[in-house]
C-alpha cells in the first residue's frame, strides 16, 4: 500500500515514469495470502482494493486495475466477515472503476439500462413480482446481491480462532451457575447483585480484539469503575490480568478494547512488548426490574481481521420481584 501511495504521489507531480515503476512493484509486493496477523490494520484484500483505488485515481497503470479488481473480488467472495478497512478501500474501489461500468449494457424485466444499476427490494415486493436481470453487453458483468434483516432465531454458540467464557459470582467471589449465560433459563431476584467476569483466549498471540457482553433488559451495570480487583478491596478474588485500552459501560452492553500485540505507543507496539493471547475483565451488575428477558450473547472479534471470533449461547432470564 505504502509503493502504491507513493506511485500515487509520484504521478501527481507528474513523474509518470516514477509513478508506474512504483505501482508495479506495488503490485508485485501483495502477497498470495494472508498469512500472519498485522500490526498495520491491513490485509491483502484491504491492499489490494487500496491499489486498485489507487491506480484508476491516478490513471498509472490502469492496465493492472481490472486483473487486480477481479483478484480481489475473489478474495472477497472467499471471506465471512471483513474488516471497517477492508470495507473502506473497497468502496473506494467500486468509485474509482465506476467509469469503467459506464458501458455495462443489464436488461431489468426486458428493458436495458446503461452503466451499472443498483435497486433495492422488500421480501414483499420480490414475492409478488420476481426480478428478471440478464447481461446485454459483451463482456461479463458482476451481480451483487446483499440481504439484510434480522435472525428469526438466535445464532447458536460459535469458536473461530478465539474461545469466550462468561461467567457469574457473588461479590465475595462464590460462582452463580446462571443457566441463561449459557443458552438455558436463569432466575434472578430483583436488587441481587452480580459480578460478571469475562475471559477470553485466543488460538494466536496478538490483535486488536473488541469484547461485547450485551445485558438483559431486565439488568443495568451499577459500577462502572470495576475493572480490576484493586478498585474494590471486597473483589481480592479476582484477577483481570491485561487491563483493556478502551472500555464503555453503557445502557444496554458493556464494551472492552484490547491490543493484543502488547502496550500500545504512537506507531503500534512499543518496543519490547509482548504480545498475548489471553485477557479477563469484570463488571458489576444489579437486577432492577422484574420481567422475563432475553439473555443476549456475549462476543469478541479481532477488529481487524473479523473471520477470528466468538460468541455465548443466547438464553432467557427471569427476574422475579423483590419479597
Amino acid at each position: 500500500l505504502a509503493r502504491a501511495q507513493l506511485g500515487a504521489a509520484l504521478a501527481m507531480m507528474g513523474d509518470k515514469e516514477r509513478a508506474e515503476r512504483a505501482f508495479r512493484s506495488a503490485f508485485g509486493a501483495l502477497p498470495a495470502q494472508d498469512t500472519n496477523l498485522r500490526l498495520d490494520y491491513g490485509s491483502r484484500l484491504r491492499d489490494g482494493a487500496a491499489l486498485v483505488t489507487l491506480a484508476s485515481e491516478t490513471n498509472v497503470a490502469r492496465s493492472e486495475a481490472p486483473q487486480l479488481a477481479s483478484v480481489v473480488a475473489k478474495a472477497f467472495s472467499e471471506r465471512s466477515y471483513t474488516s471497517t478497512q477492508e470495507q473502506a478501500w473497497m468502496l473506494l474501489a467500486a468509485k474509482a472503476l465506476a467509469d469503467e461500468a459506464k458501458q455495462t449494457r443489464v436488461g431489468i424485466d426486458g428493458a436495458v439500462r446503461q452503466g451499472a444499476y443498483n435497486r433495492r427490494l422488500t421480501a414483499g415486493e420480490l414475492t409478488a413480482k420476481p426480478v428478471v436481470i440478464s447481461n446485454e453487453g459483451e463482456v461479463a458483468v458482476d451481480a451483487v446481491v446483499s440481504v439484510i434483516g434480522a435472525a428469526l432465531t438466535p445464532e447458536p454458540a460459535s469458536e473461530r480462532g478465539f474461545t469466550i467464557e462468561r461467567a457469574y459470582y457473588t461479590l465475595d467471589g462464590r460462582k452463580v451457575e446462571l443457566a441463561s449465560s449459557g443458552g438455558g433459563q436463569g432466575q434472578l431476584k430483583q436488587n441481587d447483585r452480580l459480578v460478571v467476569v469475562l475471559k477470553v483466549d485466543a488460538k494466536e498471540k496478538g490483535g486488536r480484539v473488541l469484547l461485547v457482553d450485551r445485558l438483559p433488559a431486565g439488568l443495568e451495570i451499577e459500577n462502572p469503575r470495576l475493572i480490576d480487583s484493586a478498585d474494590l478491596k471486597s473483589l481480592s478474588w479476582l484477577d483481570t490480568g491485561v487491563r483493556p485500552e478502551h472500555s464503555e459501560f453503557r445502557d444496554d452492553r458493556f464494551v472492552a478494547a484490547f491490543n493484543f500485540f502488547g502496550r500500545s505507543g504512537r506507531h503500534g507496539a512499543d518496543e519490547g512488548a509482548v504480545p498475548v493471547s489471553s485477557a479477563t475483565v469484570a463488571y458489576m451488575v444489579r437486577a432492577v426490574t422484574p420481567g422475563s428477558y432475553v439473555h443476549p450473547a456475549a462476543t469478541v472479534e479481532d477488529m481487524y481481521k473479523p473471520d477470528r471470533f466468538a460468541r455465548t449461547a443466547t438464553g432467557r432470564l427471569v427476574v422475579t420481584p423483590k419479597e
